[in-house]
């Protein structure tokens, strides 16, 4: 989660290259998630979800990271670390399930 919010820190960070190695980061860590692990990180999801800092990143995924248009996923891709092989949708399918765009992050319902 903390690296939803360095990557919102740094969005318009030119020195921090806008946030790209967050992006890519992200990618990284769920990428190399076990089963065991990400069972875990259900279970958390789960019992935490209505939590503040839960429901923000719920958000930041929404908005940045729930499309291959949206910001997050640029940033990803400009990186010079992204390989044409990552698996973007599957990345974007398991944010979504592991940070769900609720009423409170979704007000708009979109």
């Amino acid at each position: 989660m903390m690296k939803f919010f360095a990557f919102r820190g740094r969005l318009d960070d030119a020195d921090k290259e806008f946030g790209r190695y967050h992006a890519l980061d992200l990618y990284t860590i769920i990428a190399t998630t076990t089963e065991e692990e990400w069972k875990y990180a259900l279970e958390l999801r789960d019992q935490q979800g209505d939590q503040p800092h839960v429901l923000e990143a719920g958000r930041l995924v929404l908005v940045h990271f729930s499309g291959l248009d949206r910001l997050g996923m640029i940033r990803l891709r400009e990186s010079p670390y992204y390989r044409p092989e990552l698996q973007l949708d599957e990345f974007m399918s398991a944010l979504k399930e592991l940070f769900p765009a609720t009423a409170e992050t979704n007000p708009e319902g979109n």
